[in-house]
């Protein structure tokens, strides 16, 4: 017993974890997650916002980063919706294009099957502005421009800015309230900062560089921002008690709770193996 412990099979292990993140997919199982202060302040920094002024968000993920960010950026669109707040999605990867479309189209039918009668509508309540060649370039110019509609000229649909009645009253970074910038990339949070900080930013991050967003946090050059997944699953619990007509629609609970439920599986093979180790050791 004590040398099969200690040489578990790892395709034992690989399905256990499998099955481990497969189970609260499919079953939409959801534990409450930890309390996040970066999430909160993200929270809050949304509430806090008032019709007019528009928020821009930069998708800048692909699939690579698509199991943390998206849920991230879903949840951030279903708050300003919710509030009928109008936004830009926008990014400097194009890998990101299909998303700055469809996200918002996603989140809008769903709350229309949830309120019957209320309506989302492109070109009102949010746009796109599509893939923006040129990375720290275009950002730049973004944040530099007398009049962005002039700088865009039009929006992923080839309509002029000008004709879409979101943009009306849209002319330089004063008139934007906030950005949300979403990413997995190295370097393009870095890019976005320089031009767009303290309560006019907010960030969501991957797993692996929560210690890089926590200095901008720590010293306000950003308002908030999610950690990871985690902080996704976090904001979400906060929005349905916010909005409690949201029932049990889970997107990032399932997936932190999925992961959860893998590292509890690899914390039980690592004390099995090392206590394999131990007694086996004691028996000899």
């Amino acid at each position: 017993m004590f040398s099969f412990l200690e040489r578990v099979d790892r395709r034992i292990i690989y399905i256990l974890v499998a099955v481990s993140v497969a189970v609260p997919l499919i079953f939409n199982v959801s534990l409450r997650p930890a309390p996040m202060a970066t999430a909160d302040a993200f929270f809050t920094a949304v509430e806090r916002l008032e019709p007019g002024k528009i928020v821009l968000i930069s998708a800048d993920f692909g699939p690579g980063t698509l199991a943390e960010n998206r849920p991230q950026a879903e949840l951030a669109i279903e708050h300003l919706m919710r509030k009928r707040i109008g936004f830009a999605m926008i990014s400097v990867y194009a890998l990101a294009s299909p998303f700055l479309r469809q996200l918002p189209e996603d989140v809008a039918a769903r709350l229309e099957r949830e309120m019957p009668g209320q309506k989302w509508e492109y070109g009102k309540d949010w746009i796109n502005l599509g893939f923006q060649p040129g990375g720290m370039i275009a950002i730049q110019g973004i944040a530099k421009a007398e009049d962005m509609r002039v700088f865009l000229k039009t929006d992923a649909n080839n309509i002029p800015l000008e004709d879409l009645p979101l943009m009306k009253d849209v002319k330089s970074i004063k008139d934007i309230s906030l950005l949300m910038q979403f990413t997995g990339l190295l370097g393009v949070f870095n890019a976005w900062v320089q031009y767009f900080q303290g309560p006019l930013f907010l960030h969501g991050c991957t797993s692996v560089t929560i210690p890089e967003a926590f200095i901008y946090f720590s010293s306000k050059q950003i308002a908030g921002f999610f950690e990871g997944i985690a902080g996704a699953a976090w904001y979400e619990v906060m929005l349905s008690e916010r909005f409690p007509q949201r029932g049990s629609y889970n997107v990032a609970l399932r997936v932190n709770t999925g992961l959860s439920f893998a590292h509890l599986v690899v914390l039980a093979f690592i004390v099995l193996g090392n206590a394999g180790l131990l007694f086996g050791r004691r028996k000899e």
